[in-house]
This record gives structure tokens, sequence and C-alpha cells, in this order.
């Protein structure tokens, strides 16, 4: 999988939001001519400094707008004319602009560099056929297929990494209620109910990997407007503490605040409290999911959490190249009916016990399946 030390993480994260978000002004809008704009959903669009009508912005690790990548995915599926900009940043802070353009029946993506420093200054144009969503326990992707030009007929459009697993710290502490009288706290492994009585609690390692995920969608690392107050009678509030690494994020709002931000974070909260009332698996089941890159005899070998066009550029330099030279994880699965399963299919497996060894780990299928 890819890696990235959290110390990088933080230190790009903080030049990022430091240097390229908006400033804000005592009113909390964004300095300048532009007004953020309404999209209908309770949420502005992303403000860039010097780029407009930004829909999706991806700054190193967060990922404000995915609802509007999200549509656009499904516009193009119902065969919808849409329109997208997406933003990235490079690691020096400049903005890279994305844009995607489906006319109902192809699809144009339209890259322009002109902004970074360190890029070929161009603006590159290629036409595509079809746009596709990979989803992956630790990561998801969106890749325009069928393209005339790029590597492998292919453009990736945007990837989202949630890998709570490359953190070395990833705690939450919830509290809720009337008078945030209820708590979750994963630190401390309790859970303290509105009566005073305080229970054990620890959570499973993958319920906190979805709980991960659910926070890197919502953004949970960018500037939030919440609603902390609202005549609503016995409104429940919320306090989220996050701890990642070596540092925190707390958001309070209120169950009333209906803005997009709002009903994802009562959304997170919900999940966080539904899970503390159920019993945690102490040994979750192992799943292994990925592309076969390798049949021999009755084993499968497997580049684990690759997307499609990871698996393309992946098929060839594995011939050539040391396991260990790869940021990807391996797993050489044992006892499979290899005769089922080709080269560059995408497969699941459930794991008999656990994965020993690495670069490529060596385990037991429980259960295997094809992913379509």
């Amino acid at each position: 999988m890819k890696k990235i030390s959290s110390f990088l993480f933080y230190f790009v994260l903080i030049i990022v939001l430091a240097s390229c978000n908006a400033e804000v002004n005592e009113n909390g809008s964004p300095n300048g001519n532009r007004e953020p704009q309404s999209t209908g959903e309770g949420n502005p669009q992303p403000y860039v400094k010097g780029v407009k009508d930004v829909d999706v912005l991806n700054t190193h690790g967060g990922i404000d707008g995915i609802e509007r990548m999200q549509r656009f995915y499904k516009d193009m599926k119902s065969g919808v004319p849409s329109d997208l900009r997406i933003v990235f940043y490079t690691i020096e802070g400049d903005p890279i602009v994305k844009d995607l353009k489906f006319d109902g029946e192809s699809l144009e993506v339209k890259t322009d560099n002109t902004r970074d420093a360190y890029g070929s200054g161009e603006i590159q144009t290629i036409n595509c056929g079809q746009l596709i969503e990979e989803v992956n326990p630790t990561n998801t992707s969106f890749i325009a297929t069928d393209c005339k030009e790029g590597p492998y007929g292919m453009e990736e459009i945007i990837e989202i990494e949630y890998n709570m697993s490359q953190q070395d710290l990833f705690e939450i502490n919830l509290k809720y209620g009337e008078n945030l009288e209820n708590e979750i706290n994963t630190k401390t492994n309790e859970v303290i109910k509105e009566n005073g009585t305080t229970e054990s609690f620890q959570m499973a390692e993958n319920v906190k990997q979805e709980l991960y995920k659910k926070l890197v969608f919502a953004n949970y690392l960018g500037e939030k407007e919440l609603v902390t107050t609202c005549d609503r009678p016995n409104a429940i509030q919320y306090n989220l503490m996050v701890y990642i690494n070596g540092g925190q994020q707390e958001l309070t709002w209120k169950q009333c605040d209906e803005s997009l931000d709002g009903l994802k974070f009562s959304e997170i909260a919900n999940y966080i409290i539904a899970q503390s009332e159920q019993e945690q698996a102490e040994n979750p089941e192992v799943i292994v999911q990925g592309y076969v890159l390798e049949r021999k005899d009755n084993n499968l070998l497997i580049g684990e959490e690759l997307n499609k066009l990871d698996y393309e550029w992946m098929k060839d330099e594995i011939k050539q190249m040391d396991l260990n030279s790869f940021v990807f994880d391996f797993t050489e699965l044992e006892g499979v009916a290899v005769e089922d399963y080709q080269l560059g299919d995408k497969i699941r497996a459930t794991i008999d016990g656990t994965i020993i060894g690495s670069k490529p780990g060596k385990a037991k299928v429980k259960e295997i399946e094809k992913i379509k």
C-alpha cells in the first residue's frame, strides 16, 4: 500500500492548510472578490486562491467535496451531461486543476499544470469513454478508461486513501447528550453513561478502520462551520475529539445542524454510539482484496489494495523487480483452485487464521470470490 510517514503527513498538511487554503475574514468567509458558492446542499464550494468554481479539493490527506465527485460519477452512469473541477496541491503548494466534461457519450479530461512551478506548465486534454469507481478497504479511486491517450488507456482522476494502519495513533473521544453527559473514549477504552456508570469498551480494528474512512470522507481535518446553538428543545449536542498521530482535531455541533457537514458528523456520531452498544469482535476476520498477479501450483499471488491502473503497471514491473521494492503489500493465498482464476482477476478472500510473514505474506483461504 502507498505509505507516507506521519511526520511528513502532518508537515505537508500544516504547510498546505496555511499557505494554500483561503484567507478567512472575521465573518468566516474567504477574503477577496469571490464568495464560496452554495451547492444547494448546505455547504459552500471549496475555495482556492486564483482558481474559480472548484468542486473537489484534494489536500494531502483531506478531501473536500467528495459528494460532488460521486454525483458526477452517477450522472455519467445515467448518461446525464455534467462537468466537474478538481484541484490538487503539489508538495510545494501549487494547485493543479483537472476539469472533467461529460457530454452524454464521452468524457473529456483536461489537466492544467500552468500554476505548478515545477511542472510541465502545459494544459493536456485527453478523451475517454468511461469512468469507473473502485472501492478498496483502505482506498477509493475514480479512473477514466477507454482513453485515446495515456498509459494503458487510462487516467486516474482521483484517489482517496484512508488506511488507518498508516497512522501511528488514531483514537476518538465522543461526548454527547443534552449536556454532553455520555462519553465514548477509545483512548481509555471506556464508555460513561448519563447515570454516571462506567463500562469497558474496546473498538474492534475493522470498526476503527471504517470510522477512519468516514472521517476522511467527511474531511474532518478541514475548516468547519458547524451549528452549536439552536432553539430546538432538548437538542442533542456533540463534541468529538479525534487524536491522530501527534495532533488532535475537535468538532462541536448540535443535532439541529442540517448542513451537509452537520449531517455527516451526526451520522458518524451515531455510528460510534451504535458500535459502543454492540459486542466487538476480539479477532475480526482478516480480509485480503486485490488483483491476481501470479498463479502457481495451488497458490495465487495477490497485490493488495491495487486499483485497475496500479495492476496494469505492476503486472509488468513485478517480473523485473523484487517484491520488497514496492510500497504495496502482497499475499500468497494457499490451497486455491487456480484454474478458476485468471491473471488480472480481482478477488476478495477471507483468511483461515492469520497472514504469516510479508512480501509476500502467506495465508490459507477460508472463502474466496471474484469482484466484478
